[in-house]
């Protein structure tokens, strides 16, 4: 969805406007998913009171994600802001929700290791669902491009 997004800016630059807005609101929905599937199964585990299994794959995957995820997250946010391009800030989050989503569940892995707190990593995730979600909220908020139709940079 960014590459269609970036190749209509390289087909014409300076009117990307249309594609930027139309992006937006498509991360912004993507987070919006992921805010509700978060907190429905978060919600969903902490009232049944299921414990989190162990398994070398999945412990192996989250630690992968975590490794790949995270650096990714913050050069997509970095050159988001360089291209004033809300829809590619977007998509930065939601790989930075992916990081964390593999971050927690390894600490929520220990902590119930050590001291047996089965709700430590439904807890968080319902944290990460409200960030989630409040990144939606930011990413597809109508911005003046799409008020106006017409591009609209910031700074000098």
């Amino acid at each position: 969805m960014l590459i269609w997004r970036f190749r209509a800016e390289r087909r014409q630059p300076g009117q990307s406007c249309p594609a930027e807005a139309r992006a937006a609101v498509i991360v912004a929905i993507a987070l919006a998913v992921v805010s509700v599937a978060l907190t429905v199964q978060s919600a969903a585990a902490l009232a049944a009171g299921s414990r989190p299994g162990t398994s070398g794959v999945t412990l192996g995957a989250a630690a992968v994600s975590l490794a790949v995820l995270a650096p990714l997250a913050r050069a997509k946010r970095r050159l988001g802001e360089r291209m004033d391009s809300r829809a590619l800030r977007g998509d930065g989050t939601l790989s930075a929700i992916g990081a964390a989503t593999s971050a927690l569940a390894l600490a929520a892995l220990m902590l119930n290791d050590t001291l047996r707190w089965w709700w430590a990593d439904r807890t968080a995730a319902l944290i990460v669902a409200l960030i989630a979600a409040a990144e939606a909220w930011h990413t597809g908020w109508p911005d003046r491009c799409r008020l106006t139709g017409r591009e609209w940079r910031r700074g000098p």
